[in-house]
């Protein structure tokens, strides 16, 4: 009894420790913490990815990076030219950000990301977006102020999502969007600046493919329209017809609260009509005219701002449908309601003949300690 209970004991540890087996030691690779995606002019690939370094002990602890560039005919082949020349095993485990230059993004990116989705250790969270021009040279930058340009950029797109800015994206969410029609995905702009990149508003893609842009006064709008209102959301308008630019004019705001109703309609089994009903709160942080305490004037602010978004929502459609963009995933709920519908559409041209009527209703519910 005693020898059968050693060797159950035996094999219960055996199966215990048996998941070590394809473990990957730190010592052994060497992290990749932003990488980018470049089409060459010849029809190449180039992937340029920033290496991490650490040095130092815990209290003195220094972090530096090397970029390395190769060029190639898919992402694999890359990786394997880049294992050449970095000093330890490529690990894109640890990804955080991947940069896409505008002229691959238009080509279409599933078949460069595909080695990504495929390796069981790649880092699924890691977030995407579009460069203006080259990733390479954005990468090349290699820090900005005291944080790594990996780091950077991480913080960027975040600090931008929790503004309603950009929506929250990365590999994992963008995959369905890029393997079915009727849901499209949107991703950060990034353009160049003289000082350091930053974010100018949002890529459009169609299925893979990069199709248009948003500004980023557009894309908090078109972030609202789609019911994906993050912790913050301001918004700058102006409220006045006169000619001039004085501070009187303007009103700025902070989205406290949507609602949103969309409704679709389908008529004699083609016409599409959207119609859209966005319900706003918000507070006035800044308002040089005040009497927000008087409600007809305040009434009066409400109509104001509620018709000059609504404007602005009306314009963003048609935007999004030269984009052939389905950010308000149109197609999807048909599929579910209206499948017979469906199946006598062919949505790449048919979502262009889309009706939309967004209506943007406002109430300012707070305006500060002001009276």
């Amino acid at each position: 009894m005693r020898i059968t209970g050693i060797l159950l004991a035996t094999c219960l540890m055996a199966m215990l420790l048996s998941g070590c087996w394809d473990q990957q030691l730190l010592k052994d690779v060497r992290i990749i913490d932003i990488s980018g995606l470049d089409l060459e002019p010849d029809g190449k690939l180039r992937n340029t990815s920033s290496v991490m370094d650490v040095s130092g002990s815990q209290s003195t602890q220094k972090e530096s990076n090397e970029v390395h560039s190769g060029k190639g005919d898919t992402t694999r082949d890359l990786r394997d030219i880049l294992d050449r020349e970095i000093s330890g095993i490529y690990s894109s485990s640890k990804l955080r950000v991947i940069l896409i230059g505008e002229a691959l993004a238009k080509e279409g990116i599933y078949p460069y990301l595909d080695v990504l989705y495929r390796d069981p250790t790649s880092a699924l969270n890691a977030k995407i977006a579009v460069v203006e021009g080259s990733a390479r040279e954005a990468i090349n930058i290699k820090k900005v102020g005291t944080k790594l340009i990996g780091e950077h950029f991480n913080k960027l797109i975040q600090s931008m999502e929790r503004k309603t800015v950009v929506p929250d994206v990365n590999l994992q969410l963008a995959c369905p969007s890029m393997l079915t029609q009727g849901n499209d995905f949107a991703a950060p702009y990034i353009t160049k600046t003289e000082t350091s990149p930053t974010i100018s508003g949002i890529a459009l893609f169609y299925n893979d493919k990069m199709t248009g842009t948003l500004s980023a006064e557009d894309s908090l709008l078109y972030l609202l329209m789609a019911d994906k209102l993050a912790k913050d959301a301001n918004l700058t308008l102006k409220v006045e017809n006169a000619e001039n630019q004085r501070p009187e004019n303007y009103i700025a705001i902070d989205i406290q609260s949507l609602k949103r109703r969309l409704k679709i309609n389908v008529q004699d089994g083609r016409n599409i009509k959207v119609k859209l009903d966005l319900k706003l709160k918000v507070t006035a942080i800044e308002y040089p005219r005040d009497h927000l305490n008087e409600k007809k004037h305040v009434t009066s602010l409400d109509n104001t701002i509620g018709e000059e978004l609504t404007r602005r929502a009306l314009a963003i459609t048609k935007k999004i449908q030269q984009a052939n963009h389905d950010g308000f995933g149109i197609g999807q709920r048909i599929q579910a309601y209206y499948p017979n519908t469906w199946k006598r559409l062919h949505w790449p041209d048919d979502y262009a003949k889309v009706e939309f009527d967004p209506k943007v209703t406002v109430h300012v519910v707070n305006h500060g300690i002001m009276n």
